[in-house]
């Protein structure tokens, strides 16, 4: 054999051996549970994995040669090109970015390592981007977060309802107290009685707010069922006609009569009548109310927006009590401080959320969020 044969079988060898190694890695590429894509150097794509074209039900057909922003959620765009500029600012060493890709039921959350490949010269001439799957930590860290917050809440409340009984229930039953201490001494026993019966009828009221608060919070689960909302609103409205009349009110729906959500009908209409009764409440008496009442979708939730042109309410002042149970920030003798801390507790029981904002001398705007991605029922 010759030495040319010889070279000539090394040779050989050496591209089996580099075929072998190539049909190696590239199995481990075209197998794992990794996304890896490349893209050139204008951003489109130039390989997709398997993997990645599985999990988000793509072919490399259909994308090779697109931007690759178009599987990337808009709202990450601006992150995706800002950890692109830093690859090509600092070529030999990785970046990490995470980006949201759009699959049928949602959005994956990925977590992403971006690395300039090179040629011989040392020239860049693609970027290479090696990503995993982190939607379960995200959503676990969601939860947690939601955990947290329901817990800070809860610990709201327990303050809340610890005040109520060290200081109005205490306040009540010493007073009682006291009226049958010194009872005896008063000549007008029929005085003592009606001071007595007057603090055990404020006391029963507390404990009859408490129990409707507690029978909110108690729910497990809630039946949410479909409705008109201009029926079930104008419906509200034809029982407290005479009051309305009272007041002048005049109501404008800005929506069409055949709207409609899904929600509780009971918490629904006992939310539209407290900020109805409100509305007439603390309406401006140098103008006959006008409330109106607009609708409208956003992302999960419909979106009830209720306006008066009343007394209005100076949330500089009053941001952090607005919500607070027994709070009050008007002078009217009928003021008990409960409806929108009714109102606001049945809406987060629906997984909704309430908003408000307001001027002294204009008038309020609430802003009621109806979830409508849990259909039948939620959890509370």
């Amino acid at each position: 054999m010759t030495e040319e044969n010889i070279l000539g079988e090394e040779n050989t060898g050496n591209v089996k051996q580099s075929q072998n190694d190539d049909a190696y890695f590239r199995s481990i590429i075209e197998n794992n549970s990794f996304y890896i894509i490349k893209t050139d150097l204008e951003g489109n794509y130039s390989y997709l994995n398997p993997f990645f074209c599985k999990m988000l039900s793509v072919t490399p057909e259909e994308y090779i040669g697109k931007n690759s922003l178009s599987l990337i959620l808009s709202e990450d765009h601006a992150i995706c090109i800002e950890t692109v500029e830093r690859c090509f600012a600092q070529p030999d060493q990785s970046h990490w970015v995470m980006l949201r890709k759009p699959v049928p039921n949602g959005a994956l959350f990925t977590q992403w390592e971006f690395k300039i490949l090179k040629d011989e010269l040392g020239n860049p001439v693609e970027l290479l981007c090696i990503g995993h799957d982190i939607t379960p930590l995200i959503l676990k860290q969601e939860e947690l977060r939601n955990m947290v917050d329901v817990a800070a809440e809860q610990n709201k409340r327990l303050v809340n309802f610890t005040y109520i009984i060290s200081h109005n229930i205490r306040s009540h039953v010493a007073n009682i107290l006291g009226i049958l201490n010194i009872s005896q001494e008063l000549a007008d026993h029929d005085l003592a009685l009606g001071l007595i019966q007057e603090s055990t009828t404020s006391l029963n009221e507390i404990l009859s707010n408490l129990n409707e608060i507690i029978s909110i919070q108690a729910h497990t689960s809630l039946p949410i069922v479909e409705v008109n909302v201009f029926e079930q609103i104008n419906r509200i409205v034809q029982s407290i006609q005479i009051l309305l009349n009272r007041a002048g009110t005049k109501i404008d729906y800005k929506f069409e009569e055949n709207q409609v959500m899904q929600t509780n009908p009971a918490y629904f209409e006992s939310i539209i009548l407290n900020l109805i009764t409100n509305a007439v409440k603390y309406k401006s008496p140098e103008r006959d109310l006008q409330i109106t009442i607009s609708l409208n979708a956003q992302e999960q939730y419909k979106v009830l927006t209720f306006q008066d042109n009343g007394l209005g309410i100076d949330i500089e002042k009053y941001r952090d009590q607005l919500f607070g149970m027994y709070k009050t920030f008007h002078k009217n003798n009928d003021s008990r401080g409960l409806g929108l801390y009714i109102t606001k507790t049945q809406i987060e029981a629906m997984n909704g959320r309430i908003e408000v904002e307001s001027t002294v001398g204009i008038g309020t705007t609430f802003k009621l969020y109806f979830n409508q991605k849990i259909i039948k029922t939620v959890t509370v």
